[in-house]
């Protein structure tokens, strides 16, 4: 029996905008009403949401994400241009497991970009690998 390849789902209008060091089993949707339907077509194991592209629909989305049993699976991370306080702590609270932020990778692009994507492959695709082990 052939398995399908766990896939991240990127949810941002230009792909170029977020740096993935990698292109493999990433799966780029560049728009709102995209998002569920390919969801239910891929089932990633992840899924990063680009808070600059989404902007008020992100409180939505999330909401949307944490209150369905068929998403629990999902983990969810968001990408910023710069952290906020007040939202972070909300979308926390909603359900993002991490930021990636635009000026943190900027900083030290290939490093930190490359660091914060690969905890986030080992973070969604590491417990996937176990269960498949058993």
């Amino acid at each position: 029996m052939q398995t399908r390849s766990k896939q991240l789902l990127v949810v941002t209008e230009d792909a170029a905008s977020i740096t993935i060091p990698f292109k493999k089993n990433v799966v780029n949707v560049n728009s709102l009403s995209r998002i569920f339907p390919a969801i239910h077509e891929l089932k990633p194991v992840g899924i990063v949401l680009d808070y600059d592209f989404i902007g008020s629909e992100t409180e939505k989305v999330l909401r949307r994400l944490t209150s369905n049993p068929f998403y629990s699976g999902i983990k969810i991370y968001c990408y910023k241009s710069r952290p906020h306080t007040k939202v972070d702590g909300l979308l926390t609270v909603l359900g993002v497991k991490q930021f990636i932020y635009a000026d943190t990778a900027k900083k030290q692009r290939s490093n930190i970009t490359s660091k914060l994507f690969g905890y986030v492959l080992d973070g969604v695709m590491a417990p996937k690998l176990i269960d498949t082990a058993h």
